[in-house]
């Protein structure tokens, strides 16, 4: 009988836990009576911080929305206004990683995450109640891409290792879903995120921080406890800011470089996977180019 790990928690939540102590807001006055507001962020990828100014007697300015960088930075300054009376001020804010104003300045195509010439299954995803009640719906979370024999796990596209866990091994047999699996996570120049999940346990070639290519190895793939084999799962995301100034996490399908150009939709079929260099070369600097050119 197969084993089903059931989480209704899912993708969405594991995208908002685990960083709660990263970003660090403070504030000070200058000598003028101004307000200067700082953010440490101990990450090594940007976040978007959402201010609420609930009290500014006095003082003006401070964007409700800004980015906080790695490192120590000023994300605002409360300017005072009349230099004979006092000043208060009172504030909340909410952040989440990434830089939700990021924008890209090609249109990306990815890699599918093996070598070039493996033959795979493309499915994609859909949300895990779906599954569950076996209904034929329509909510993309992803896309599967299944193969028969072991294999390195390919950075789609270029990226900074934003996140990771590589620490899962399997018990259970003829899985069809698993809660926990072993992912790498990479932040890209236009805010969006690409995760990559059932990775082999400790196979991680990469570390987080690192800047990775296209087409370099990640980890290597895991998936022989399921009922359907080996396979990699790769989820593409972006955080945005509703009306409310709260955060979600939006996932969407993306370009993959096939043989006869780019497909976005998968419905089962078989693909030999192609990695065109014009497609690898899209994000690369010369430089990144010729490291790329040179470990062939």
């Amino acid at each position: 009988m197969r084993s089903l790990f059931l989480s209704f928690c899912f993708f969405i939540s594991v995208s908002f836990c685990g960083f709660s102590q990263m970003i660090k807001v403070s504030a000070e006055r200058d000598d003028a009576g101004n307000v200067l507001i700082n953010a440490s962020n101990a990450d090594v990828i940007p976040y978007t911080l959402v201010f609420d100014f609930s009290n500014l007697q006095n003082l003006s300015g401070g964007s409700s929305t800004v980015i906080s960088n790695p490192g120590n930075s000023r994300v605002a300054t409360l300017k005072r206004i009349n230099a004979n009376q006092g000043t208060n001020y009172s504030y909340t804010y909410s952040y989440v990683k990434g830089n939700i104003f990021a924008k890209s300045k090609i249109e990306p195509v990815y890699l599918i995450p093996v070598p070039a010439g493996v033959t795979v299954e493309a499915q994609a995803m859909k949300s895990l109640g779906e599954t569950i009640s076996k209904n034929a719906g329509s909510t993309f979370t992803g896309v599967s891409f299944r193969f028969s024999e072991p294999s390195p796990i390919l950075a789609p596209r270029k990226g900074i290792v934003s996140s990771m866990d590589m620490t899962h091994n399997p018990e259970n047999k003829n899985l069809a879903y698993s809660a926990n699996e072993n992912m790498i996570e990479l932040y890209h120049e236009d805010g969006s995120f690409t995760r990559i999940s059932v990775l082999r346990a400790g196979s991680e070639k990469v570390k987080i921080g690192q800047t990775v290519l296209p087409g370099q190895i990640l980890a290597e793939s895991g998936g022989e406890n399921y009922e359907n084999g080996r396979h990699v799962r790769v989820v593409n995301f972006r955080y945005e800011k509703e009306n409310t100034g709260k955060f979600h996490s939006v996932i969407f399908p993306v370009k993959y470089a096939v043989a006869e150009g780019t497909e976005m939709v998968f419905k089962g079929q078989k693909i030999e996977v192609a990695h065109p260099e014009e497609v690898i070369a899209l994000e690369l600097s010369k430089k990144e180019l010729k490291s790329v050119q040179e470990g062939k």
